[in-house]
This record gives structure tokens, C-alpha cells and sequence, in this order.
């Protein structure tokens, strides 16, 4: 096991400056302590016993589910209060930007046996008071999650799923965005930018002259054909 992962023992339980024993009682696994059932010494004690100097807290995986696009991934706080963090499902081609996946591996599995992290211990951050876990991967601007969403706890199925579409839109347009065919795009940008030129000077040999119309028309292509280049430059991006 990694220190990612180290399981929690009583040796763990008794650091060199936290001898303080656990109330009688108390289950050694995270997941299997009532929160409503630990006072608010305790709380910050086991808090406190589990926390590192970079901020972060131990906290034990339950395990995790997939939810179409999405990977919902349980664990518990010390305190045994019990959340979840939301992830975009691997995309093929692209598993080195999977969340997901860092944590899978973060935690000693390889992908295949991702349905074994059930139990093992990882670190979680709390920033604006949503606790997320840390995988390890770095994305754009040094966020730690490919996910919009931060950790959350547990909600009504209606409302999580008015949740999950709302922040999960603009993601679900960036990936259409990056299905379509460079190559198609950019043909008929090619196509639209002639046609914005030629019709136009057509209608205006035929008219003996330009007209608003064909101005019009010839602006609407050209509009039309800068919509698809850039369409065609997000697909590469």
C-alpha cells in the first residue's frame, strides 16, 4: 500500500503528540462511526489526529458507482460523516486526465480492479467548506478535479440529478464539441467563405449591381463560415 492508502491501526490511532485514546467505542474504520453519535471534542480530535501539514485529511474510501458520464466515488471523514465526489467517466484516448483513474491508481489498483478500492484510505481537502479528495492529477489553472463540482453530500436523487445537469452542461458541450471532424469543419468553412464571395457578385452581374440583399446574404455566409472555423479550431483544441 501506498501512504496514499495506509490503513488505519491503533498504532496510527496513538500519533507521538496525540496519545489522547479513542472514546470507548469508537470503531477504528471511518465508515462504521455514527457522526451524530461523536460530540464536538471528538470531532475536532479525530479531525485534528488525522489531518497533515499540507492541510489535507485522512479519509476512508466506501467505494464508487457510475452514473452514465458520470462516477460518483463515496468515502467517509473521520468522523464518519460520509460524502461523495463526482467525476467525468474515463474517455477513451484520454485516461491520462482522468480524476477518476489517478485516484484508482493514487490508491495501489491498476483499472481493472478499480471495484477493490472499497476500504482503502485516501487525503480530502476542505476549501469553501466542500470537502474533495485529493487524486494527485494536476488540470488547467493547478485544479485537482475534472469534475466542475466539488464533493457533495448525500441529496435527493431529484435534485443531484438537477445539480449534475446544470454543472455538467458546458462539459457535455465541450465534448460534442471535440467529436466533430477537424477536417469536415474546415472544409465547409472553405465552402461558406467562397460562397459569401461569389453569390453576392453573382446576384450583383445579374441585378447590374449589389443590393441589400445579396449584401445580406453574403454576410450571413461569411458570419456562418467564421462560426465554423472556430468550431473547427475548438474540435483540435
Amino acid at each position: 500500500m501506498t501512504d496514499m492508502d495506509a490503513p488505519e491501526t491503533e498504532a496510527a490511532e496513538r500519533g507521538a503528540d496525540r496519545s489522547r485514546p479513542l472514546p470507548e467505542g469508537t470503531p477504528l474504520a471511518f465508515a462504521d462511526r455514527d457522526p451524530t453519535a461523536i460530540d464536538d471534542a471528538t470531532e475536532l480530535y479525530l479531525l485534528d489526529r488525522h489531518s497533515d501539514a499540507d492541510g489535507t485529511v485522512r479519509v476512508q474510501v466506501l467505494g464508487w458507482e457510475r452514473d452514465g458520464d458520470l462516477v460518483r466515488v463515496a468515502y467517509a471523514l473521520p468522523t464518519g460523516e460520509r460524502l461523495r465526489d463526482r467525476y467525468r467517466w474515463p474517455t477513451a484516448g484520454r485516461y491520462d486526465e482522468s480524476d477518476f483513474l489517478a485516484l484508482v491508481r493514487g490508491l495501489g489498483y491498476p483499472p481493472g480492479a478499480a471495484n477493490l478500492i472499497a476500504g482503502e484510505f485516501a487525503r480530502a481537502r476542505s476549501e469553501n467548506g466542500r470537502w474533495r479528495i485529493v487524486t494527485g492529477r494536476r488540470s488547467d489553472g493547478e485544479r485537482e478535479s475534472d469534475a466542475a463540482s466539488g464533493g457533495e453530500r448525500a441529496e435527493p436523487a431529484t435534485a443531484a440529478g438537477e445539480r449534475a445537469a446544470v454543472s455538467d452542461a458546458p462539459s457535455g458541450l465541450r465534448e460534442r464539441v471535440r467529436r466533430l471532424d477537424p477536417m469536415a469543419t474546415g472544409s465547409a468553412a472553405v465552402v461558406l467563405l467562397v460562397l459569401a464571395v461569389v453569390i453576392p457578385a453573382t446576384l450583383a452581374t445579374l441585378t447590374g449591381g449589389l443590393t441589400a440583399a445579396s449584401t445580406a446574404l453574403g454576410g450571413v455566409l461569411g458570419a456562418a463560415a467564421l462560426a465554423t472555423l472556430r468550431l473547427s479550431i475548438a474540435a483540435v483544441s
